[in-house]
């Protein structure tokens, strides 16, 4: 039986710090619809580091409540743009490398395959996906397995667990 206690605030504090890298890939969402989730992807923005988020098409009004309450205020510190469709190739060039995180034809898995380089990854609508015209500016597309009855998952769970392996690649390529 173990004895081990959860760390105080102050001792977790202290060992983020120790671990704290602001370089992880730029997160893009193309339509993104609902506030929970983009609530829930600016915290996982902040858990691993990433530099911002930028919202092409938006339609979710940013001061929603229930943004603020599941990103626990990440929305503070989470740099937010705006982006459209129209102004996408623009966008685009700031980036070396930007992925898609879209089951498609050509899709890799994500674990069997080396997500590095990656400068930002394309997150689309819940239940659309990411537009035909955006995927053609990426260059390429990875996917999560799936092992259950669904054949896919909550948005900002697979960014989640995509930038958690994209993060151990980086630390292992280092």
């Amino acid at each position: 039986m173990t004895t081990d206690k959860q760390l105080s605030g102050e001792q977790l504090h202290h060992r983020q710090l120790q671990h704290k890298h602001v370089n992880a890939p730029h997160i893009i969402c193309d339509g993104l619809h609902t506030p929970e989730n983009l609530g829930s992807i600016l915290r996982v923005a902040d858990a691993i580091g990433s530099r911002g988020i930028i919202l092409l098409n938006n339609t979710i009004d940013l001061s929603h409540n229930k943004i603020q309450k599941l990103s626990r205020s990440c929305n503070k510190v989470i740099p937010i743009e705006s982006g459209s469709l129209e102004n996408f190739h623009e966008l685009r060039s700031r980036f070396k490398k930007i992925f898609a995180l879209e089951i498609t034809e050509q899709s890799k898995n994500t674990f069997e395959s080396n997500i590095l380089p990656c400068d930002a990854i394309v997150l689309g609508h819940e239940s659309k996906g990411i537009r035909k015209e955006i995927l053609a500016f990426c260059d390429g597309a990875f996917h999560l397995p799936m092992y259950g009855q669904n054949s896919s998952m909550n948005v900002s769970h697979a960014l989640a667990i995509f930038l958690y392996e994209w993060r151990r690649q980086e630390q292992h390529s280092s």
